[in-house]
């Protein structure tokens, strides 16, 4: 599920945000990172550990399709992962549904202390941050239903995520991140159409957009005006999946059809 990678950027860059969002008191400062159990070559969505390791584990299954046997693949998971670290360490359970509907009716485990198990619906943690700013904010494009309801919430998310006052490179990964929400939440949109609303610069107003534009200058400047939009959004999916990125130099040489069905297979 290519959501999953903005879950993994958001939590990596604020850990804290995770037990915020799913309403966890937790002490110390953790660190978050994706585990692979070797036997299963299972990978964790999320592993968080606390810097100190004096804390409980937390590892995190993000679950966004049907699954009945989610709760029982997770904790074979979680045990693998403790039989192979040899690990005594108290460990903390969490699948967040990204829709209730994929939620089976009840874990058919028992969990004792001093180990927890918590399942949490994305929408209700995100309609219970009300209008909180904080990183979570990239996130709520993810529970609009109406997109023609775009226009009234992007300026206030752009609003909320500016107010935190972050340093410019951390600003511009969460306005990446929410573009990238928007983006998952409805495909149909482009780069450029979502950047308009967030008010962002252009792409072809931008540097690397002006050199991209001149590249198709010999086949007209419409031509490579929508090049450099779709190599634009191209590489910043590339980027946010973690994917090797393409350069500019290789994309534009592609026809704006293999541009376009490139663009496709990144967006599902």
């Amino acid at each position: 599920m290519k959501t999953d990678a903005l879950f993994y950027e958001l939590f990596q860059l604020e850990p804290q945000s995770l037990f915020d969002l799913v309403c966890l008191n937790m002490e110390g400062e953790y660190i978050f990172e994706s585990i692979t159990v070797k036997t299963t070559e299972k990978r964790f969505d999320g592993f968080l550990k606390r810097i100190d390791n004096q804390g409980p584990n937390v590892f995190l299954e993000i679950q966004g399709y049907d699954d009945p046997g989610i709760y029982w693949r997770l904790f074979r998971e979680v045990c693998t992962w403790h039989e192979q670290s040899k690990s005594i360490a108290p460990f903390i359970a969490i699948v967040l549904f990204m829709d209730v509907k994929y939620a089976p009716e009840q874990c058919p485990l028992n969990v004792v202390s001093p180990h927890q198990f918590f399942q949490f619906n994305l929408s209700d943690c995100l309609k219970a941050l009300g209008n909180k700013a904080g990183p979570l904010t990239v996130l709520k494009p993810l529970i609009l239903e109406n997109k023609n309801h775009l226009s009234e919430f992007v300026p206030k998310w752009k609003a909320e995520i500016d107010s935190l006052n972050s340093p410019e490179e951390k600003a511009n990964l969460l306005e990446e991140l929410l573009e990238y929400a928007i983006l998952q939440r409805f495909p149909q949109l482009t780069l450029k159409e979502v950047q308009k609303m967030i008010q962002l610069t252009p792409l072809d107003k931008t540097v690397a957009g002006q050199e991209l534009i001149l590249f198709g200058v010999k086949k007209g400047k419409e031509e490579g005006l929508k090049k450099g939009e779709l190599i634009g959004e191209i590489r910043t999916l590339q980027r946010i999946l973690k994917y090797s990125q393409s350069s500019t130099t290789e994309l534009a040489r592609k026809t704006l059809k293999e541009l376009r069905a490139l663009l496709k297979q990144l967006k599902f």
